[in-house]
Parts: structure tokens; C-alpha cells; sequence
């Protein structure tokens, strides 16, 4: 249900998040080679974080990338709407255009989607190991 992009992003804040105890910048490499993630595909990753105002980068010998705001209020799916469009996952899941929800499929996937908001709303980044 997530890109691997969202992926991503929901790994490097969670990566960030639990190295702010000294709250020392971390290089985008160290973030890259910790979890598994291609740099120049992070790199693209960490400006959008930071344009949304999640993280902030700083410059310089002692630079990197730092979180904005306490880990425990930043909930994923902040994290993920900027790289999806999470709405796509409660259209029909056979594909309709016109869903008029009598196949058995439709009420259990709503079931589904319901719980998936719910997890993304009240999950925040220090919960993602």
C-alpha cells in the first residue's frame, strides 16, 4: 500500500528520530549506508522532508539534517502524504469507475483501508523501529 518511496521517507525519519538524543546533524550518507537506502534517491527524499518542515538541513563542516519538531508529534502519515497520494488506496479494489459497494470484496477492503488511515494518523515516527 506504500511506494517505496514513502518507504523510504518513513525509514530516514525514523533513522533521524532516533539519533537526535545528542541531537548532532546526521549526514545524509550515514542515513543512506544505516538504512539501505540509494543516496541520490535520499537526497531527493531529505529536501522534500525539509521543504515540508519536518527536518531542517544545516550547512557546513558540522552539517547535516536534524529534526524540526519532537519525534512523538510527527505521526507517518505526515511523512508519507508528501511522496502519495493516499487517497488511491480506497478506490475499488476490482477497479471500477462506479463502486456501488454490493461485491463481498467492498466492505471487507473498507475494513481494510479504515484500519491503514487509522494506523498512519496515530503512529508517530519514535514508533517506527
Amino acid at each position: 500500500m506504500l511506494s517505496q518511496t514513502g518507504i523510504y521517507a518513513i525509514r530516514a525519519m525514523s533513522y533521524i528520530a532516533s539519533q537526535q538524543e545528542d541531537e548532532k546533524p546526521l549526514l545524509s550518507r550515514t542515513i543512506a549506508e544505516e538504512m539501505q537506502i540509494p543516496v541520490n534517491f535520499l537526497s531527493k527524499i531529505l529536501n522534500r522532508l525539509a521543504q515540508a518542515g519536518l527536518i531542517r538541513s544545516i550547512r557546513g563542516r558540522n552539517g547535516g539534517f536534524v529534526m524540526t519538531r519532537p519525534k512523538s508529534e510527527i505521526c507517518v502519515r505526515e511523512v508519507v502524504d508528501l511522496f502519495m497520494q493516499l487517497g488511491d488506496h480506497k478506490d475499488c479494489l476490482l477497479g471500477l469507475k462506479k463502486c456501488d459497494g454490493s461485491c463481498g470484496l467492498h466492505h471487507r477492503w473498507s475494513n481494510i483501508t479504515e484500519q491503514f488511515d487509522m494506523m498512519l494518523d496515530e503512529t508517530t515516527i519514535d514508533k517506527v523501529k
